[in-house]
C-alpha cells in the first residue's frame, strides 16, 4: 500500500461515494438542560449512502492523504485547520468496499492526526457523524474520539425523528510539558 498526499489541483472535485449498514443508531433524547443519547437497536439493518468531494470551497487549506493499491483509491483522508477555534477538522474518511476490515481507516485517521499535532497552536481533531451511523461512531471511539457537541438541528427540523442528528467528536492533543 503506498500513502500520498494528493494535490488540489488534480483532485478537487473528485467524487467520495460513502455507503454502510447499521443495525443500531443513537437515539437523543432531550431533557430540560441537556441530551441523552441512547444506543437503540434496529428491528433490521439499514443501508444509508451520501456523496461528498475533496476540497470544497468551504475547508480552510484542506490536506487529502490517499491510499493506493497500484493505481486503484484503497482510502482517502481530508482535513484542515479550522484557526478561528485551533482545531484540525476531519472532513472525509473513506475506505472502499474490498480494502474495508484490514485496519487501513485506522492508519489513515492516525497519519492526518499526527499531521495536525504538528501544527502550531493547534488543540485537537474534531470530525462530524450522524447519530445513525453507528459504525463510524464506533470507529472513532475506538481511536480516542469523545462527544463533543450534538446539534439537533443541523440537517432538518426533524434531525431527531429521523434518527439523524448531527454530532462532532473531538480528540483533544496533550498540553506540551513545556508550554507555561
Amino acid at each position: 500500500m503506498e500513502f500520498r498526499w494528493l494535490s488540489p489541483e488534480e483532485y478537487r472535485g473528485y467524487p467520495l461515494r460513502f455507503r454502510y449498514v447499521t443495525d443500531r443508531v443513537y437515539d437523543v433524547n432531550c431533557r430540560e438542560y441537556g441530551f441523552l443519547l441512547e444506543e437503540t437497536p434496529l428491528p433490521a439493518a439499514v443501508e444509508k449512502s451520501f456523496t461528498d468531494e475533496l476540497f470544497a470551497s468551504w475547508l480552510e487549506e484542506p490536506v487529502a492523504l490517499g491510499a493506493f493499491q497500484g493505481d486503484t483509491p484503497a482510502g482517502i483522508v481530508e482535513g484542515s485547520r479550522e484557526a478561528w477555534h485551533d482545531v484540525f477538522r476531519i472532513s472525509n474518511i473513506l475506505v472502499e468496499g474490498p480494502f474495508r476490515r484490514r485496519g487501513l481507516g485506522g492508519v489513515l485517521l492516525e497519519r492526518m492526526v499526527a499531521f495536525a499535532r504538528e501544527l502550531p497552536g493547534c488543540r485537537g481533531v474534531i470530525l462530524e457523524t450522524q447519530t445513525c451511523n453507528y459504525p463510524a461512531i464506533c470507529f472513532y471511539r475506538k481511536h480516542g474520539f469523545t462527544l463533543s457537541r450534538i446539534d439537533i438541528r443541523e440537517y432538518s427540523n426533524e434531525d431527531i425523528q429521523n434518527r439523524e442528528a448531527r454530532i462532532d467528536l473531538f480528540r483533544p492533543f496533550p498540553k506540551s510539558e513545556d508550554a507555561t
